[in-house]
């Protein structure tokens, strides 16, 4: 199933077609390639989260004695956080002949559902939102799913990311989103957000970008609107331009919070909690396996993820002159 030329150059006049994903483009095959299944692994953004739900997947089939290079073959893929690459990647890993593929994210997952045959076994991690990306409907039980579709649901716990800074003001009345609604994961936890702060009797202060590079002048117009606090939803905008965010928080003392752990350790990052990405991928791995083995996913439901982490940066208090709660210092991991 080759790509069609005219697409091919379609898509390269659009200047989306990155290095990373021209890379993509080589045939499988050789003389490296190993006598055992292949993988082909796509992720959104080269960036820590992403890549932790990768490494936790790759330890996953070393422990059931899948090895790189003598038994399985991995094919591993960024869309250097342009969309049309996600589908462009997809398309290589059918005309290639995948044994299976590995969508970390909704927008991988939404070009695998757009792109992939049935015949071609689906399992994804790193997912808000499979039911915008056309796995399923919910919650994604036996029946409820693409016969070649399984993994891990990650809608990130933005109630408890909520809860976290109450603890810290238990006033907090008004909180900042920035993120990019053109994502179908970020449109859907945004929206999972808002319903969580109403609730709770928070108001959301929302602040749109298409794209990284807009999230500067977006944390700075949200903290000239006063905003209490700044929260992090799932978006590969923000995953990236997350520095900003931090550092306008740490100039404006406004207290910064994230679903995102690895956030922790720039300075002006408050507080994280969610999920454990390398666990994420980690259990997506053992559904792999099991396909691999021979269980077909139509007969698996998809698995929510229930473990949170916390964690707090202790420096980051200090500087913006917030007292972290006892209950807080507690349950999370310092740094």
């Amino acid at each position: 199933m080759p790509l069609q030329r005219r697409e091919f150059l379609g898509l390269m006049g659009t200047g989306a077609l990155s290095s990373v994903v021209l890379a993509a483009c080589g045939q499988l095959g050789g003389s490296n390639k190993a006598k055992g299944p292949t993988i082909g692994m796509l992720q959104m953004v080269d960036a820590p989260p992403p890549n932790s739900v990768r490494r936790g997947f790759e330890a996953a089939l070393a422990k059931a004695g899948y090895t790189p290079g003598t038994n399985v073959n991995f094919m591993q893929k960024d869309a250097a956080g342009e969309l049309p690459n996600t589908t462009l990647v997809m398309k290589k890993f059918v005309a290639d002949q995948v044994d299976m593929v590995f969508a970390i994210g909704t927008p991988p997952l939404q070009a695998a559902m757009k792109t992939v045959p049935e015949t071609i076994p689906v399992v994804f991690a790193y997912c808000s939102n499979p039911w915008g990306a056309g796995a399923g409907t919910p919650p994604g039980g036996v029946g409820q799913h693409k016969p070649n579709v399984v993994g891990t649901i990650g809608t990130n716990p933005v109630g408890k990311e909520l809860d976290l800074a109450r603890s810290f003001n238990p006033a907090l009345k008004t909180v900042g989103l920035i993120f990019n609604p053109g994502e179908p994961n970020s449109e859907y936890e945004a929206k999972v957000l808002r319903d969580a702060a109403a609730e709770r009797g928070i108001t959301v202060v929302e602040q749109s970008v298409a794209n990284s590079g807009e999230v500067l002048q977006a944390a700075q117009v949200l903290a000239g609107k006063g905003i209490e606090a700044f929260v992090k939803i799932g978006d590969y905008a923000t995953i990236q331009g997350f520095g900003s965010i931090a550092k306008v928080g740490l100039e404006k003392k406004i207290p910064v919070y994230s679903v995102d752990a690895d956030d922790i350790e720039l300075p002006g990052c408050l507080a994280t909690i969610g999920w454990a990405y390398f666990d994420d991928g980690y259990a997506a791995g053992e559904i792999a396996v099991k396909v691999l083995k021979g269980e077909s996913p139509k007969t698996m439901a998809f698995q929510p993820l229930t473990k949170t982490e916390m964690r707090v940066n202790l420096e980051t208090a200090k500087v913006i002159g917030v007292t972290v709660p006892e209950e807080v210092l507690k349950q999370a991991r310092q740094s």
